[in-house]
């Protein structure tokens, strides 16, 4: 949020009520980038109300386990503990993506495991998936992850996943997925193993054209597919 240019004051002595009306309808972000403008800013986005929403909004489920210690903590000191219970959290799986890498490549069962590891997390939520996976610090392999557990587990609809992936800047990331197809038996004979390899950008795999890609990926190596591997298609952009 960007506030513009006003004599000075103005801003400053605003009624409080006011003020927090302003602090509760703004995300994290903005909250606390207004709390650094002035004294009476910093009091109106350090409210309890106005981080019991934040929380309540990003972590419904483990709202009512935290509220009887909203009264000794306070709803903001919440917030961050809870904050950086996720950054460990989900940090534990992307160490175990990075582990399992060989040569780039990302076997299916260590990817589907990635997905329920985080399934299992119950507080974890779009948002976080969105600060913590969708970061361009990662790579496109990561950000897919983060992609298919919203869709899969979290059930967000590709288009708001879409528009996460933009807002973050790795819309345009492309990832791998290299399949190996047994050969079928024919009279007797065995044809040749097939090989594909498909290259999708993780902001194409959020339309129709790449469901058949995510249900590739949901099902892994069973089946006809003898082996299914990702790796990142080029370069982070």
């Amino acid at each position: 949020m960007e506030l513009s240019p006003a004599p000075a004051g103005r801003w400053a002595d605003l009624p409080e009520d006011i003020a927090l009306a302003v602090a509760s309808r703004l995300q994290e972000a903005d909250v606390c980038a207004l709390g650094g403008c002035s004294r009476s800013w910093r009091a109106a986005c350090d409210a309890d109300c106005v981080w019991e929403r934040l929380f309540r909004c990003r972590w419904p489920a483990a709202a009512a386990e935290a509220a009887p210690s909203s009264r000794v903590q306070g709803w903001k000191a919440l917030y961050i503990n809870q904050h950086r219970r996720m950054a460990v959290a989900i940090s534990n799986v992307v160490e175990f993506v990075g582990s399992s890498l060989n040569n780039g490549w990302l076997e299916s069962e260590c990817y589907l495991k990635a997905i329920a590891d985080l399934a299992l997390m119950a507080d974890i939520g779009f948002l976080d998936v969105q600060f913590f996976l969708f970061s361009r610090n990662h790579s496109a392999i990561i950000n897919l992850i983060g992609l298919h557990y919203s869709i899969a587990s979290l059930h967000v609809p590709p288009t708001e996943v879409s528009k996460a992936l933009q807002a973050r800047q790795v819309a345009g990331r492309r990832v791998c997925v290299n399949l190996l197809k047994l050969g079928r038996w024919f009279y007797g004979f065995r044809l040749p193993d097939e090989h594909e390899s498909r290259k999708i950008s993780l902001s194409e795999l959020t339309v129709a054209e790449g469901a058949e890609i995510l249900a590739i990926l949901n099902r892994g190596a069973v089946h006809e597919v003898f082996r299914l591997r990702i790796s990142l298609a080029d370069i982070d952009k």
